[in-house]
């Protein structure tokens, strides 16, 4: 498959951006129940004998993910539960296989979750920092009769559940059908290994964000064609001067603006998006602010962007968001397009 620069739009060349971005850095998964904040049919442990310490795990469930397909870091959870009696907090817990079957499990990691409310509202915990290896599952930890976790009832043979007696290591299984747990949680990548979330914690991307610069197409001239195949020895080339984003600023009423080094005079194009869905972190992207000008010399330049009706609603609901901001750069002259992609919180 190739794809010929000359006839490249700025919405393709966004597009193309977006995509390449997601097969080099990987994006959040969302595990557990695709909605915790339905109203339970049931509590899962009901008839559990008080004061034993439990934990469920959601062993399958059609249509949601509940093992890590990469590793990262859990840095949210949100639970469906309700405080009987007691003051001791559930925990949310990584849960990894111990046998080649993976029914076998072993807590390696857990958190605290607030649960305060005998009306199983949805309580959340944010700002955690649980190291996930891919295939981990999550599981919810808690001592029966003092707390119980929601469920809503699926139709057999779905929502098979593992539930366990504290302490274990590893953890047997004991499955059940037609349940599904209503707590989840978030995984973001960590490509760095500092044990910050890429996407929501960590202020360099995981150094594929905001000190990453995607010059994929600054070697090709305008009518060349970019192959699957990576030219390696272009790649291998010295780095030239090139465009980059130099800084993100959000104004009031809908509008922000990019600090850019430009090398050259050309048309400047510039998009600002997020996944569509939060949960997975993909695509397909909102755009949420745009903007374009002429640039007749070398040197810094600030670009004033202006929201689109979508984003304008986004940027009123959240104060803050993890962005991807995609630059493009049409040569006045005839010349390579340069095209650069930065994460930056706005």
């Amino acid at each position: 498959m190739t794809i010929r620069l000359g006839l490249l739009s700025f919405s393709a060349a966004v597009a193309l951006a977006a995509a390449l971005g997601t097969e080099r850095a990987n994006a959040a998964t969302f595990l557990g129940s695709p909605d915790t904040s339905a109203a339970p049919d049931a509590f899962v442990c009901a008839s559990c004998p008080p004061g034993t310490s439990v934990g469920y795990r959601q062993f399958a469930l059609r249509r949601a993910t509940v093992e890590a397909p990469e590793s990262g870091v859990l840095v949210s959870a949100s639970v469906r539960a309700k405080r009987i009696a007691g003051t001791e907090d559930p925990r949310i817990a990584i849960l990894r296989p111990a046998d080649d079957g993976g029914v076998s499990q072993t807590v390696v990691a857990s958190a605290p979750v607030l649960v305060s409310s005998p009306t199983a509202v949805l309580q959340k915990a944010e700002g955690l920092h649980l190291p996930v290896q891919q295939g981990d599952s999550v599981g919810f930890l808690f001592r029966a009769g003092e707390v119980d976790l929601g469920v809503r009832m699926r139709t057999r043979p779905d929502g098979a559940v593992q539930s366990f007696t504290q302490p274990c290591g590893p953890c047997g299984m004991d499955a059940g059908t037609g349940v599904e747990l209503l707590f989840d949680a978030v995984v973001e990548p960590d490509v760095d290994e500092d044990g910050l979330g890429d996407e929501s914690q960590d202020p360099d991307g995981g150094g594929l964000g905001m000190d990453w610069e995607d010059d994929w197409f600054e070697d090709y001239e305008a009518g060349d064609e970019l192959d699957e195949d990576f030219d390696e020895e272009r790649a291998s080339r010295p780095r030239r001067r090139a465009l980059a984003v130099l800084d993100v600023d959000r104004l009031r009423g809908g509008h922000a603006t990019l600090l850019l080094r430009v090398p050259k005079a050309g048309r400047v194009s510039a998009s600002v998006t997020l996944p569509a869905s939060r949960r997975t972190g993909a695509g397909p992207f909102l755009t949420t602010l745009t903007g374009e000008m002429r640039v007749k010399r070398p040197g810094r330049v600030r670009l004033r962007l202006d929201a689109t009706p979508a984003g304008a609603r986004v940027l009123k609901r959240h104060k803050s968001l993890r962005t991807k901001v995609v630059v493009a750069l049409f040569p006045k002259r005839k010349g390579p397009l340069q095209l650069v992609m930065r994460s930056a919180g706005l």
